[in-house]
């Protein structure tokens, strides 16, 4: 059970245990966490950074050629109210008149079919401007364009005290005339409440085609990734106080009302409906806890809404540009708004078709000749993925765009100034045949630095407001969503790549483990950033990566605490057997201490005569006799890289071969042995004649078992097996032939060029089936080497 125990804690196998663990933790912090949701963010505006960007190149003065991303829509064109603008018409804001002078500039075109499919300001039309004519003009230009989009501004405070209604109007003059998203289903609960709006001046709502909210979501570190494609505005019905609501109060949910309560902070909180006597005992609690209480009565106030679903400004647009109205679109809170049958529009035929996207680019040689055409696909719908607050991930094509035309241009911009200085009369004989905007979305924006508070930091560092939404539009007509993956997918990868690293970690040296880690942390980085430009799939990089650092750090960390364990052990061990520098070796290479069959040479020495030395000595005297002698014996065998096994009274008993593997165990026994005689003669040179010492050696070869014996509270590196008792039975036998060192027969077999031996007999052995040879050893027939 211990030993079990014990292979179950080894560093091999318990690190597939600490990966498991890791992947616990690393999942809890991934979906119970905000965490890595926040690390992916900062991981998602590097993957935006490293997409292919494209640089125009100037071939020759005033002539530059720019390789556009294929994947940026054509139908896209800023017309920025850039520096040129400024320069020429003057000081910001412009006259409604100039506005006016651009909306003619697109509507008179000779060939209707190479009109514009929109013209959207990006800009506000809240109050009237001080010399009326100029809104009469911009009223009767948009009326003359038909083709105009306007936006709105949504807040999460409430109108000012009177000026709902007419705020309110204006939004009912925008609902006529753009129409109003009435399919909503999915779980409300996460959208973001708007009691507040600032909607353009009526007539300007009544005469546009369409219209849109102008808001973005922007993230905790305040970088604007989203934008909320359907918003929730709330238009305040009634306002109550508490003993007013009753159990089985009717509610129109189908045109979504709902009753609302505010906490002192201002946080709305919608109540729970169908309206039960358990509500009302629950809501009473709840804002006897957290509401402030209004008037003289002290009472609590309750407020019936009526939500309304405004379209943000580029939903409105791709809508429009799919000639699909707004009241058919499909929109599920958390999962998805689907634009059925999209077209587009073909100038050119003047018809419209099912609407295409491309899968890949055309390829070209380097002279420009296509080798390979574009592959198109047709979409039968649009499915927008949103979250749980309506919003949609933008999926940004490039760096913010310079208003220069030989500067690099994510997407086309244009000069405002260009348009609106050139306005055809109204004999229609004299308009142009077109102004190179056939089926173009156009965004009319702010386009230079300082000129309005419409910059937003954006993936790609500051962006005008109206390239946001361009990026946002190219998203939804190119069918280019940012899609996440499934969460069983995410954890499938955590699992993964947790494994392997745990996995390599448990078996390879730290050194190794940490470039194995390291290049699988930058190899998922590259499939991920790789699956995000050529995919538009998002996959969690963060999370396995923060894996396979937790599985790296953890399992070194334990292989340090477990391995300076072993390393003690094994130094307790050994160190008592071998010398220290075999210990160093045993400590780079530990060797399997569980009992093997290996070859080795044994070694027994015992000292002759041993009762006649005693009796002529105290016992004192006797064992600091033995101690010196003991001593100087064990110094020569772990000079000669032997294993001391035990004493047993004056007998030594050592082996060569174990633990660490050595081909000449036979010679350096042999060797050791005949130090051994020489420094005993020394010795005995140097005591009376009384206390010296004579020993007999036997040295024998072959396989023998060898390991840890003993109980599991005490146990002992020991040998075992039939050639380990001839080894000792050759050391009795020197007292036969009057000799004092023997080998048997193998060991002479694996020595027998190196030394001098003289064969004695052929003796039985108990155990033994057939004599054993034995021999004399006399001498080492080649120059020692050097020891220790």
């Amino acid at each position: 059970m211990a030993g079990r125990q014990r292979k179950l804690l080894e560093t091999r196998v318990f690190g597939l245990f600490i990966g498991l663990v890791v992947v616990v933790v690393v999942a809890a912090i991934n979906w119970g966490t905000p965490i890595i949701e926040r690390m992916e963010l900062r991981t998602l505006d590097l993957h935006f950074r490293l997409k292919d960007s494209f640089t125009p190149t100037r071939v020759q003065e005033g002539v530059t050629v720019v390789e556009r991303n294929p994947y940026v829509s054509d139908d896209i064109v800023i017309i920025g109210i850039d520096f040129a603008t400024l320069s020429q018409i003057g000081r910001w804001p412009f006259p409604r008149s100039r506005h006016a002078d651009l909306a003619h500039a697109f509507s008179r075109i000779r060939d209707p079919n190479r009109r514009e499919r929109a013209l959207f300001l990006d800009l506000f039309f809240i109050e009237p401007e001080a010399e009326a004519f100029n809104d009469a003009l911009l009223l009767q230009a948009m009326r003359d364009n038909r083709r105009v989009f306007l936006e709105t501004i949504l807040d999460s405070a409430e109108p000012p005290s009177g000026a709902e209604d007419e705020l309110f109007s204006r939004h009912d003059a925008l609902f006529e005339a753009g129409g109003q998203i009435t399919n909503v289903s999915g779980d409300l609960t996460g959208m973001p409440s708007h009691f507040g709006l600032q909607p353009p001046l009526s007539p300007f709502a009544r005469a546009a085609r369409g219209y849109g909210h102008a808001n973005f979501a922007e993230d905790f570190d305040q970088v604007y990734r989203r934008q909320a494609l359907v918003s929730r505005s709330s238009r305040l019905l009634e306002t109550m106080s508490l003993s007013e609501v009753r159990a089985g109060m009717p509610l129109d949910t189908e045109r979504f009302e709902r009753l609302v309560w505010f906490d002192r902070s201002g946080r709305d909180h919608t109540i729970e409906y169908p309206i039960t006597e358990a509500v009302i005992a629950q809501l009473r609690t709840d804002l006897e806890a957290s509401a402030p209480r209004s008037g003289e009565n002290g009472e609590f106030l309750v407020r019936r809404y009526r939500d309304e679903f405004i379209p943000a400004i580029t939903l409105s647009l791709a809508a429009d540009y799919f000639n699909v109205a707004l009241e058919d679109l499909e929109v599920v809170i958390g999962s998805h708004i689907r634009i059925p049958n999209p077209q587009r529009f073909d100038w050119r035929s003047g018809q419209w078709e099912p609407h295409q996207v491309l899968v890949r680019p055309a390829r070209r040689n380097r002279e420009g000749e296509v080798t390979s055409e574009a592959v198109y696909r047709i979409v039968p719908e649009i499915r927008i993925p949103i979250d749980a607050t309506g919003s949609m991930l933008i999926n940004f094509m490039g760096p913010r765009s310079s208003a220069a035309r030989d500067g690099r241009q994510t997407f086309t911009v244009r000069p405002y100034v260009g348009y609106s200085a050139r306005v055809p009369g109204l004999d229609s004989q004299t308009w142009p045949p077109t102004r190179a905007v056939e089926n173009a979305i156009l965004m009319v924006g702010a386009f230079a630095p300082g000129m309005a508070a419409d910059e937003l930091t954006t993936p790609f560092g500051l962006m005008y407001g109206v390239e946001v939404h361009a990026n946002a539009l190219n998203t939804i007509i190119m069918d280019r969503f940012l899609q996440h993956v499934p969460a069983w997918l995410d954890l499938l990868v955590i699992v993964i790549l947790a494994a392997i690293t745990s996995f390599m970690t448990s078996r390879l040296s730290i050194v190794w483990s940490f470039v194995v880690s390291l290049a699988l942390v930058v190899i998922w980085f590259f499939v991920t950033t790789l699956t995000f430009d050529a995919r538009t799939v998002v996959l969690n990089f963060s999370a396995p990566a923060l894996a396979m650092i937790f599985a790296f750090v953890s399992i070194v960390v334990y292989r340090v605490m477990t391995e300076e364990k072993d390393k003690r052990r094994i130094r307790d061990m050994f160190g008592k057997y071998v010398s220290p520098r075999v210990v160093d070796q045993i400590l780079e290479r530990p060797p399997e201490l569980g009992g093997v069959d290996k070859e080795l040479t044994v070694f027994f020495s015992d000292i002759r005569g041993f009762t006649t030395l005693s009796e002529s000595m105290t016992p004192q005297e006797l064992v600091n006799h033995l101690n010196i002698y003991l001593t100087a014996m064990t110094d020569i065998i772990l000079d000669h890289q032997g294993t001391l096994d035990k004493y047993v009274g004056d007998e030594i008993m050592c082996f060569w071969g174990a633990p660490l593997p050595q081909e000449e165990h036979a010679f350096l026994a042999c060797r050791c042995a005949l130090r051994q005689m020489e420094v005993l003669g020394e010795l005995n040179a140097s005591w009376p004649k009384e206390k010296r010492i004579e020993i007999g050696i036997g040295i024998n070869s072959g396989i023998m078992t060898v390991g840890n014996m003993g109980s599991l509270g005490r146990m002992n590196y020991t040998l075992m097996g039939d050639n380990v008792n001839l080894g000792a039975r050759l050391e009795g036998t020197n007292k036969q032939y009057g000799t004092a060192i023997i080998i048997s027969e193998y060991t002479y077999g694996l020595v027998k060029d190196r030394v001098v031996a003289r064969e004695l007999d052929n003796i039985r052995v108990k155990g033994k089936n057939r004599p054993v040879l034995i021999y004399e050893l006399v001498d080492i027939a080649e120059p020692a080497a050097p020891t220790g």
